[in-house]
């Protein structure tokens, strides 16, 4: 194993160049509808972070073919190339759109991907390693039941199949990865996750000392028609504004409404301090049902419509000590899992280039 471990070493020195020439293409700008009504513009997290997703699928112009099998780390007796780690990430987010996994729930369970593709392809080897050494196995009505909840995300099963063609996957492919996913959490979970207790009295002091946390700002439940600049001139997204907002005021159908004006989704339920402040002063101060004017922004004109108004309180502990107790058990999760990791590191031979 040394000697091979040497030929690697050489190889890697004669292939060390500059790994990453890819490009960053605006591809997800299609899912951030509502991006111009929030502070901080969370879109451009989102593009930032899908496109690390999409990094991984098209290399540029620049790149090499031979880039591809640079070695980038080496785990046991096991090399990790660029290639497996593009094809990692490819697959996590393929993965996630076969399961029909929501825009905002892909930016969640990605975040982590982009800041550390290869920490965690090198925890999943070394976790899944420790799992088959262990013999655990996957029955297969779990794996059976899993693609059923997945399959009934979709219209038809031929949907479905499609979407995992689309994405280069066969069944076969993701029972495969369903198989290792539930061993790889069976495995955190007999040796990290069971032998977390969180004390009540812990969450009872956590309470009494982050009560300004728990100060439930005031909630406005909002139906929206957005009209947008992309799709009309500026006059008449104006005029189908107004002749929106006048139906709305006339006792109309909001859902009749929406569908023959609007060119987004409608907005929900939103916390005072999440908006720009031209729209905040607009929705807060609606009276239930009220329907407001049209307002401007940078991509459209809106008109809401209040549907639920929650006044600002301070939460309880009743209501939030369950909130407090999930984030307290994370927060040791997250200590335990990196020490017993660790461990499992420092039994492996893992080399990062």
């Amino acid at each position: 194993m040394n000697r091979n471990r040497q030929n690697i070493r050489m190889s890697l020195r004669a292939k060390r160049s500059n790994l990453f020439p890819l490009s960053f293409p605006n591809v997800f700008r299609r899912f951030n509808r509502h991006s111009q009504l929030l502070v901080g513009n969370p879109g451009k997290a989102v593009t930032c972070l899908l496109a690390f997703a999409f990094l991984f699928f098209v290399p540029s112009v620049h790149s090499q073919e031979t880039h591809t099998d640079a070695i980038i780390a080496i785990v046991n007796d096991d090399v990790i190339t660029l290639k497996d780690l593009r094809q990692y990430v490819a697959s996590i987010a393929s993965q996630l759109k076969v399961e029909n996994k929501s825009p905002q729930e892909i930016q969640q369970i990605m975040q982590d991907y982009e800041q550390k593709g290869l920490d965690k392809l090198i925890e999943d080897k070394l976790i899944l390693a420790a799992a088959n050494d262990k013999g655990i196995e996957v029955r297969d009505d779990i794996i059976t039941k899993r693609l059923q909840e997945i399959k009934g995300r979709y219209p038809a099963e031929e949907d479905f199949l499609k979407a995992l063609n689309d994405q280069g996957m066969t069944v076969s492919d993701l029972e495969q990865k369903l198989t290792d996913q539930l061993k790889v959490k069976y495995e955190v979970d007999m040796e990290v996750r069971d032998k977390i207790f969180v004390n009540p009295q812990d969450v009872t002091d956590y309470y009494n000392k982050h009560m300004a946390e728990f100060n439930r700002k005031p909630m406005v439940n909002l139906q929206s028609v957005f009209v947008s600049f992309d799709k009309h001139t500026k006059q008449e997204a104006q005029t189908r504004a107004d002749e929106a907002r006048s139906r709305l005021l006339a006792g109309e159908d909001f859902d009749q409404v929406f569908q023959k004006y609007s060119d987004g989704s409608s907005v929900g339920e939103v916390e005072q301090g999440q908006m720009v402040d031209a729209v905040e002063n607009v929705v807060f101060n609606l009276r239930l049902e009220e329907v407001s004017d049209p307002v401007e922004v940078e991509n459209g004109i809106y008109v809401f419509k209040a549907i639920g108004i929650s006044p600002g309180k301070q939460q309880t502990l009743p209501e939030v000590k369950d909130q407090i107790y999930g984030k307290l058990l994370d927060d040791q999760f997250q200590i335990k899992f990196k020490e017993w990791v660790d461990k499992l590191r420092e039994k492996a031979y893992v080399e990062i280039k």
